[in-house]
């Protein structure tokens, strides 16, 4: 009787601090403490935090996974996103960013879009991408005109260092590697083969420098020169 006493005596005893510890993870798992965000490169993961923000103290049986994912998605930059809502009171996401294509610069701060157009965010050090200006109130030309750039690099052989918006259907575009401008409608980017084959020419001929080649004419190629012939 003894023994079987002391085997009760004890198992009452480790029953407290079990039940304490299981209600030490009751209480930490009971509420959201921790939002952890990854894949995050070109912006600021804290934009997607304060998406989040509002799940921080409560149960997180009551945030929903799908529901999180969907307030990730209307932030501008966020492609996709994955959401895992854990029992221990952490939040993860991983995040896939938009893809910057270029940089508005008439606008402050300046500004990252995509390929469609789309502005994501703030810009930071992403200088080498294509500079655009005249666009911000026009996003569909906006648009156009980013799905043309890279025909237009293709097309010149060279990167697309600045592009302005000069009017609904002309633009005045600048190459990495030139001091040159050339001025077409960007719906035309064929019109840079005739421009390249009258640079060619005009270089030949050693005639001097150009400052800016004009083919929104078909056919046509206008010349400006830097000092006046």
């Amino acid at each position: 009787m003894t023994r079987q006493r002391s085997s009760r005596f004890w198992a009452k005893a480790l029953l407290v601090p079990l039940a304490l510890l299981a209600a030490g993870v009751l209480a930490q798992a009971w509420q959201v403490h921790r939002l952890e965000v990854v894949g995050v490169r070109h912006f600021d993961a804290s934009t997607a935090r304060q998406a989040l923000e509002d799940t921080l103290g409560k149960p997180p049986l009551l945030a929903s996974a799908s529901a999180l994912r969907e307030k990730l998605l209307t932030v501008p930059w966020v492609e996709e996103a994955q959401v895992t809502v854990g029992l221990d009171g952490t939040i993860r996401c991983v995040l896939q960013e938009r893809t910057p294509a270029a940089i508005l610069i008439d606008c402050e701060p300046w500004q990252l879009v995509d390929a469609q157009g789309k502005i994501l965010g703030p810009a930071g050090s992403e200088l080498d991408l294509p500079m655009l200006s005249g666009f911000v109130p026009y996003p569909e030309e906006r648009a156009r005109v980013l799905q043309v750039l890279p025909r237009l690099a293709s097309t010149w052989g060279e990167p697309v260092a600045r592009c302005q918006r000069l009017g609904a259907r002309d633009v005045a575009v600048l190459f990495a590697s030139d001091a040159m401008t050339l001025v077409l409608d960007p719906q035309h980017p064929e019109s840079l083969v005739h421009a390249r084959r009258v640079l060619s020419a005009w270089n030949k001929a050693n005639l001097g420098p150009i400052s800016r080649l004009d083919v929104r004419v078909p056919g046509k190629v206008f010349v400006q020169t830097t000092v006046s012939q």
